[in-house]
């Protein structure tokens, strides 16, 4: 049976109550699915977030939501099926465990995303590992996000757009990496 929101729209996939009932060999493909489309993501953000010497980029982890997983999560970029957990396909559990949250564990990570403004002096001038997008100057007399640079003289750089992360997120490149991970996943 096909359940509805209020608003009138569609769940899709099976309910808890009916994963149950799937046979052992087509949950642990949609384990590997899920584990693959989790993979295809944390490696598009650490590619396409800033990067100026790899904490950010080698801090992303997938946080199995439920219990029952098993395995390590986390890595260095470029991350391998091996830094994501495995979702336990218990009948007891299979359940409650079907999805990941993906998550940055750096210090700065909300700047990072561009989720807060702050203030941006970068320490002895480092060269970034990646390729600047944008150059100029930054208002140091307020908070602003860290994308955000004027035309005008100066030296800030940014080695990400202003809302990577939301563009990435809202904008189908999730979409298509969860697409892209999940059918590597029935292959494997």
């Amino acid at each position: 049976m096909r359940m509805y929101s209020k608003g009138g729209s569609g769940y899709f996939g099976t309910s808890r109550r009916d994963a149950r009932f799937l046979p052992d060999d087509l949950r642990e493909l949609i384990n590997e699915g899920v584990r693959y489309a989790a993979l295809e993501i944390i490696n598009d953000l650490a590619e396409e977030g800033p990067n100026w010497n790899g904490n950010f980029q080698d801090n992303w982890i997938a946080i199995p939501l439920g219990e029952g997983a098993s395995g390590s999560t986390g890595g260095t970029y470029p991350y391998q099926i091996s830094d994501i957990p495995k979702l336990s396909i218990k009948t007891k559990e299979i359940g409650r465990v079907s999805k990941f949250e993906i998550t940055n564990i750096s210090d700065y990570a909300v700047y990072a995303l561009d989720l807060e403004p702050g203030r941006f002096f970068p320490r002895g001038r480092p060269d970034p590992r990646k390729q600047p997008v944008d150059t100029g100057k930054r208002d140091t007399t307020q908070d602003t996000f860290r994308g955000e640079l004027t035309n005008g003289r100066g030296n800030a750089r940014s080695t990400a757009e202003l809302d990577w992360y939301t563009t990435y997120v809202k904008g189908g490149k999730m979409k298509s990496s969860i697409t892209k991970g999940f059918k590597f996943g029935y292959k494997v």
